[in-house]
Order: structure tokens, then C-alpha cells, then sequence
């Protein structure tokens, strides 16, 4: 039965379709969660994958791509507004000595992309780079995972899988980066999950005597500021 559903071209359509939907989705919560502060994203990862994702448009623009422009431009769009809204968030526009490191890694990677003759290589230079960026988030959501959006991260999964669906063949080609952004969200979704493990559930409560010291310490700094204690000292 799944493999009619696979080999049906409506359904690897309908699949396609809400892959591109979702992906385009999960930009949503990630952009709100960082304006209102609640998510503090790795700017070395996002970094890398603007840098990706403007390339990848471009050589498509380039090559003469039509139907999938307008999606690689709202992936491209999607993932420069993330990147700008890390420096914004946190030292403006300057440069860290990790981004420094980032840019150069990238440029290489870019120009060993320009040089590959066949697709494949292409791409897996592409997911090379990729996996650099994804190392520095799933670090950071390990060791803070209140800091990352878990809703984005998993309809990038949801969408990479229906992705995968819509190949409807067995071409490592097709599948590879579908396949390599599902194990990048599930990576950082488990890190998220184990990093709240390791947290503890509840916060350390003060030791009984060490509570009765600082309420009888806030109630005298109420006392001695009141203004009848202050006329009675005038007095």
C-alpha cells in the first residue's frame, strides 16, 4: 500500500506541496520567538546558512530555474531575516572572532562548490558546510535549550520527511539533503529534549533558616523606611 501511495504522482505532489508549505512555516515561530526575546539563536549557524542559501539562489537564477525560484527565494528570504535579527539581538553588527572563522570556512567551501563538475559533489560540499552551522546550534540548544524554538525545528523535520516522500524513488541525489535536514532537526530536537533533562525540574528551594533571615531582613528594611518610624526618630 505505501508503495502505490509512493508511486501515485498526486500524492508525491500533494507531498511537495506541503513540504514547501511547512518549511515556509517554520520561519514563523523562530522570527517571533527572537522579537520578543524568547529565542537566542547561534549567529555562526544562521551565518553559514544564509551564506548557503543566497548562493543556491543564485545558481538557480543563474541556470534559468522558473518554478522553483519563487520557493528558494522565500527559503533564502526567510533565512537572511533570521541572520540579520542574531545581529541585531546581540553585538550589532560586529564581527566575532567564531564568525571571522565562519565566513572563511564558508568561502572555502563555496569555492570548492564553484569548482565541482557533477551535482552530487556539489551537494555534498553543500551538506558540508551545512552540518558546520547545524555543530554550533545543536551545541547551544544542548546547553541551553530554552534558547531555541522547538515548534520551528520540528516542521523542518515534518517537511524534510514529506520532502523525501515526494521523490518517490530511491536517488540518493534527490534524497540526500532532505534526508541530511531531517537528521539536522531531529539532532537539535534531541538536544533540546536532553538539554531539558539534564536541567533540573524544579529550581533549588532556600534552606528553611536562610528563609527566616531574609524575611526578617526585608520586614526591618520596611520597618526602618516607613514614615511613621521616620517622624517617631524626628522626634
Amino acid at each position: 500500500m505505501i508503495q502505490d501511495l509512493v508511486q501515485n504522482s498526486a500524492v508525491l505532489e500533494r507531498a511537495g506541496l506541503a513540504a514547501a508549505g511547512l518549511s515556509v512555516y517554520a520561519f514563523w515561530p523562530y522570527i517571533r520567538d527572537i522579537v520578543l526575546n524568547r529565542t537566542r539563536p547561534e549567529r555562526a549557524s544562521w551565518l553559514i546558512w544564509a551564506l548557503l542559501s543566497v548562493v543556491s539562489l543564485l545558481s538557480q537564477a543563474y541556470e534559468g530555474a522558473d518554478g522553483s525560484l519563487g520557493f528558494a527565494a522565500i527559503q533564502a528570504g526567510g533565512t537572511v531575516v533570521i541572520c540579520l535579527l542574531t545581529f541585531w539581538k546581540s553585538d550589532g553588527m560586529r564581527f566575532r572572532t567564531e564568525d571571522s572563522q565562519v565566513l572563511t570556512a564558508t568561502a572555502v567551501g563555496i569555492w570548492l562548490w564553484a569548482e565541482m563538475e557533477t551535482a552530487a559533489y556539489s551537494l555534498m560540499v553543500t551538506i558540508g558546510m551545512s552540518c558546520l552551522g547545524a555543530a554550533f546550534t545543536i551545541k547551544k540548544a544542548f546547553l541551553d535549550p530554552a534558547s531555541e524554538t522547538m515548534a520551528t525545528w520540528v516542521a523542518f523535520f515534518v517537511s524534510a520527511l514529506l520532502a523525501s516522500l515526494a521523490v518517490g524513488r530511491l536517488d540518493w541525489v534527490l534524497l540526500a539533503y532532505p534526508l541530511y535536514v531531517m537528521g539536522m532537526s531531529g539532532s537539535i530536537i534531541a538536544a533540546i529534549l536532553l538539554g531539558r533533562l539534564r536541567q533540573p525540574a524544579h529550581p533549588p528551594e532556600v534552606d528553611t533558616a536562610e528563609r527566616r533571615h531574609l524575611t526578617l531582613s526585608v520586614m526591618s528594611l520596611e520597618r526602618a523606611g516607613s514614615p511613621s518610624e521616620t517622624a517617631q526618630r524626628g522626634s
